[in-house]
């Protein structure tokens, strides 16, 4: 086959010599070019001929002519190039020595503790390369991923279609911010209708975290009656630090919450009511830079990293 000798003469000088004489259709010509005699260039045609089997070129009373063979070897060659061109660039791009960009749409509770840590290597890494993040609700991400405004969107359970690719997933519970100084605070459990006979904060958006909530009432039989609600995390959980009632978000991040000064976390007891799926995801048939397949790989490791947490605490 032409895989052996293919190997041993795609980075040796007959290659270059190949390349010039298939070019100009003479031996003589070829070594004009290239500054070496014919009789080197001659030599090492012979040698790989040889090597091959075949002949690689026809002999002309006026030059030479590429045979089959030979057609079939300078395609390998030129698409080897081109292959080897790109491959080049992109491990460029990796090393740091182009400038990238990153472009990502998260949801906002995953940016109180989950991408600031999944991103705090790759910055120390990578300084060359910009991040742009956009906080937005599941179906904006889901609009700018497809759209080609971000490379890449996390968000809880977006709706999944054929145009999406999922790269990692991880699932999280519900539970309870309950204010420090609160006849329920310090419980590692505590049930949605117990959290009901209290004031409530919860987001006043239909998505992922609203629907859980109307579902765990509907369950509990409680008619939702929210104290407040507000559309931004961080205002609830102020207002939760503040003793005005108690707010619901998932386990993601739970470590930080139960460690925040003003409030603590419990997961919710109530059984029945299905997990957030926390799920990273890219448009299926855009192709993602170096730079972003780089930042997916770190976001890949953070995954990991949860799934090996979670495991444990079960």
């Amino acid at each position: 086959t032409l895989e052996a000798p293919m190997s041993r003469f795609v980075f040796s000088r007959f290659a270059r010599y190949f390349e010039e004489v298939a070019r100009l259709g003479s031996i003589r010509r070829a070594a004009e070019e290239l500054n070496v005699s014919a009789s080197a260039i001659d030599r090492q045609l012979l040698l790989a001929e040889e090597e091959f089997g075949v002949a690689l070129f026809e002999r002309l009373p006026r030059g030479v002519r590429l045979t089959a063979a030979g057609e079939i070897l300078i395609y390998g060659f030129r698409r080897w190039q081109q292959d080897l061109s790109r491959i080049k660039f992109e491990i460029e791009e990796l090393r740091g020595l182009r400038r990238g960009e990153v472009k990502l749409a998260v949801v906002e509770e995953a940016t109180f503790d989950f991408v600031p840590n999944a991103l705090a290597s790759f910055m120390q890494d990578h300084p060359r390369i910009n991040l742009h993040v956009t906080v937005a609700e599941p179906d904006r991400i889901r609009q700018l991923v497809l759209d080609g405004q971000a490379d890449f969107g996390l968000a809880f359970d977006p709706q999944v279609t054929p145009a999406l690719r999922i790269e990692r997933q991880a699932r999280f519970r519900f539970g309870a911010l309950v204010p420090r100084d609160h006849k329920l605070a310090g419980q590692r459990e505590i049930s949605f209708s117990h959290c009901a006979q209290y004031p409530l904060i919860i987001p006043d958006s239909i998505g992922y975290l609203r629907e859980a909530i109307e579902k765990l009432a509907l369950r509990a039989k409680v008619l939702l009656k929210p104290m407040l609600t507000a559309n931004n995390l961080s205002f609830i959980r102020l207002m939760v630090a503040q003793g005005r009632g108690i707010g619901f978000v998932t386990s993601l991040g739970a470590e930080a919450d139960a460690k925040a000064p003003g409030f603590s976390y419990a997961e919710l007891s109530d059984r029945g009511i299905s997990p957030a799926s926390l799920t990273l995801f890219a448009a299926a048939e855009r192709q993602l830079s170096a730079a972003s397949i780089l930042a997916l790989r770190y976001f890949a490791v953070y995954f990991d990293d949860l799934d090996r947490l979670t495991a444990r605490r079960r």
